[in-house]
C-alpha cells in the first residue's frame, strides 16, 4: 500500500496492528493525521523500539531505546557541549529530580528558546529514523501516555523530508510508477494546506505546473529538477493526497480550484490592526519560550502564577497580564513572527485557565486534585525512574567503535555484524553507512564492490557533505582498476576532509598505480 486512497487510509486507523512492510511508515503517519486520530504508534524491530505520540493526527513525542536519540547525547553530537557535560548534568537531573532541559537552562549551557530548537531537532530526527525501517511490527492504541511537551511535527514537512531523505529508488518507482503516462493535478481541496510544506523554488515551480494538469514526462521536460527528486515530491505529495492523477478528482473541478491551493495564504490567527510598543525580540523569545517550555505542565493556578485563596479580582488581573504578556498580535516583526504559533498556544491556555478559575464548581475540584498530589508526594518516596540514568539503552556508538577496532585488525565479517547493527540504531549517520560500505567490500571485494559503491553514493546524496563516503568510494575505484573514477572521487574527498591526509594518501598510491599500469602497458607493447 504505497499510495493509499481514502477508504484505505479510513480502514488504517481501525487497525490495532500491522506489518511495516504492508503499510509503511509515512502511509501510517498520514492516515493518523488525515483522520486527526489520538494515539499511541508503537514501531518496533528487533530490538529497537519506538514509541509515537500522536494528538488530533499532529506527532507530539517519540520515545525510543536509542541511547543517541536521548536529548543529552543529540546535544554533544550537535557540538551545543561535551559528553563530560552531559554525564554532570544527567547526574543532577537524576538527583534533583529535575528534567535534564531545567538543568541545561540552570547551568547556562543553553536558553529556553534555544532548547525548544534542540528539542524539536530532535524529535523531528528520531521521527526521521521511521522512514528507513522497511520492516517491523506496529501497534496502534487509544491509550496514550501523558505528555507534557509542547513539541509538535507538522505531518506533511514530515513525510516530504522522510521520503526526500530516506525513501529507497525502488520504493520510490515502484508506487509513482504506475502514474507514468497519466496527468496528475494538484487536489483543490487537499488534506493539509500546501503552503504547510516548506519546498525548494524549483519544487514550488513543479507544484505550480501540476494546476493544469501534467504527466511525469511533462515535469521533466519543463523544470530543472533532477528526475530522482521529481520522482521523490511527487511520492511524497501523493501519500499526502496533495497530487493527485485524474480520476481521484471530484467531480466538476476547473483550474481555478487546484490554483487556488497555491494561493491560500490564510493566517491561523486573526491579528487586530491596533498598534504595538516596541519589543526586545532576544528578550521576548526567551519569555515565550520559558513559559511554552512547560505551560503543559501546569494546572491553571501555576499557569496564571496565583494561589489557591486568590480572589476574583486577582484572578482577572493575572489573566489581563498573562494575556498581554502572549497576545499573538503583538508579534509582527519578522524576527517574532515565527512565535505567533506558540503565542496563540499560551493566549488560549491563558483564556481556558481563567475560565477554570472562574467557575467555582471546577474550581474547588482543581484544589481538591492539588491537596491530593500534595499528600501523594508526602506519602510516597520520590519515583526513582523517572529521572534516573537509563543504562539499557541501546548504544549504536560503542558498536562502531567495536567494528571500527575489528575492522582495522583486519576482521572484516565480525566487523560488518557491529558495523551493521550500529548503522541499523541509527540509520542516518553517513559515517556509519559510508564504513559499512566499505567494510563489506573489504570483506569480499568481488562479490561487493559494485554494491558498495551503490551505497556510498546513497550515503553522498543523502549526505552531500559525507567526504567519508567520497573517500571510501575513490579507494574503491582505485583498487579496481578504475583510475580515473578514482581520481574524481579522492579529489572532492581530499577537499571535504581536510586536515585528515587519508584521502592525499590514497591520491599517492592512485598515482603509483597508474604509473605502474603505464609501465606494464609499455613493457607489453615493447615485447
Amino acid at each position: 500500500m504505497l499510495i493509499p486512497n481514502p477508504d484505505q487510509l479510513a480502514s488504517i486507523v481501525k487497525l490495532t496492528r500491522g506489518d511495516l512492510a504492508e503499510i509503511p511508515f509515512p502511509v501510517l503517519l498520514h492516515a493518523l493525521a488525515s483522520q486527526e486520530c489520538s494515539a499511541l504508534l508503537e514501531i518496533e524491530r528487533g530490538p529497537m523500539k519506538k514509541e509515537i505520540i500522536i494528538e488530533k493526527g499532529i506527532p507530539v513525542d517519540c520515545r525510543s531505546n536509542l541511547l543517541h536519540e536521548t536529548l543529552g547525547r543529540f546535544m554533544v553530537t550537535q557540538g551545543v557541549m561535551t559528553e563530560e557535560q552531559n554525564q554532570a548534568c544527567v547526574a543532577k537531573s537524576a538527583s534533583h529530580g529535575l528534567p535534564l532541559g531545567e538543568i541545561l537552562i540552570l547551568e547556562g549551557i543553553t536558553t529556553a528558546s534555544e532548547l525548544y530548537k534542540h528539542l524539536q531537532q530532535n524529535l523531528a530526527k528520531k521521527l526521521l529514523d521511521g522512514f528507513t525501517w522497511r520492516s517491523g511490527e506496529f501497534r496502534i492504541s487509544n491509550e496514550l501516555p501523558e505528555v507534557e511537551s509542547p513539541l509538535k511535527v507538522k505531518t506533511p514537512q514530515l513525510v516530504v523530508t522522510g521520503i526526500s531523505k530516506f525513501a529507497l529508488d525502488e520504493d520510490v518507482n515502484q508506487a509513482v510508477g504506475p502514474l507514468v503516462g497519466k496527468k496528475l493535478f494538484l487536489h483543490p481541496s487537499p488534506p493539509y494546506p500546501l503552503k504547510e510544506i516548506h519546498l525548494s523554488k524549483a519544487q514550488k515551480e513543479l507544484t505550480k505546473l501540476l494546476v493544469g494538469g501534467k504527466t511525469i514526462g511533462d515535469l521533466a521536460g519543463e523544470t530543472t529538477i533532477s528526475f530522482d527528486q521529481i520522482m521523490r515530491l511527487l511520492y511524497s505529495l501523493a501519500i499526502l493526497g496533495i497530487v493527485v492523477e485524474e480520476d481521484w478528482l471530484p467531480k466538476d473541478v476547473d483550474a481555478a480550484a487546484s490554483a487556488a491551493v497555491l494561493d491560500d495564504e490564510t493566517a491561523t490567527f486573526q491579528l487586530p490592526h491596533a498598534s504595538t510598543p516596541a519589543i526586545d525580540p532576544g528578550k521576548k523569545r526567551d519569555e515565550i519560550m520559558e513559559i511554552y517550555l512547560k505551560y503543559r505542565k501546569q494546572d491553571a493556578f501555576d499557569l496564571l502564577g496565583l494561589s489557591e485563596t486568590a480572589n476574583a479580582e486577582e484572578v482577572q488581573q493575572k489573566y489581563l497580564e498573562f494575556s498581554e504578556r502572549f497576545a499573538p498580535w503583538t508579534l509582527r516583526t519578522p524576527e517574532l513572527k515565527s512565535l505567533a504559533e506558540k503565542a496563540e498556544d499560551l493566549f488560549i491556555a491563558g483564556g481556558m485557565a481563567f475560565g477554570e478559575l472562574c467557575d467555582v464548581e471546577r474550581r474547588n475540584a482543581l484544589i481538591r486534585r492539588r491537596e491530593n498530589l500534595r499528600k501523594e508526594r508526602e506519602e510516597k518516596k520520590p519515583d526513582p525512574d523517572r529521572f534516573a540514568i537509563r543504562s539499557d539503552l541501546l548504544d549504536s556508538e560503542r558498536q562502531f567503535k567495536k567494528g571500527k577496532s575489528l575492522m582495522e585488525a583486519g576482521n572484516y565479517k565480525e566487523a560488518r555484524a557491529q558495523l551493521q547493527f550500529a548503522y541499523d540504531c541509527d540509520p542516518q549517520n553517513s559515517t556509519y553507512r559510508a564504513e559499512l560500505a566499505f567494510c563489506k567490500f573489504l570483506e569480499n571485494p568481488p562479490l561487493e564492490g559494485r554494491r558498495s559503491l551503490d551505497e556510498l553514493r546513497e550515503t553522498m546524496r543523502i549526505d552531500p557533505r559525507s567526504g567519508l563516503a567520497y573517500y571510501y568510494a575513490g579507494e574503491i575505484h582505485r583498487r579496481m582498476g578504475r583510475y580515473e573514477e578514482a581520481d574524481n572521487y579522492l579529489r572532492k574527498a581530499v577537499k571535504m576532509m581536510s586536515p585528515d591526509r587519508r584521502p592525499i594518501e590514497a591520491m599517492k598510491m592512485l598515482q603509483a598505480d597508474v604509473k605502474k599500469s603505464k609501465k606494464g602497458l609499455l613493457g607489453k607493447l615493447g615485447s
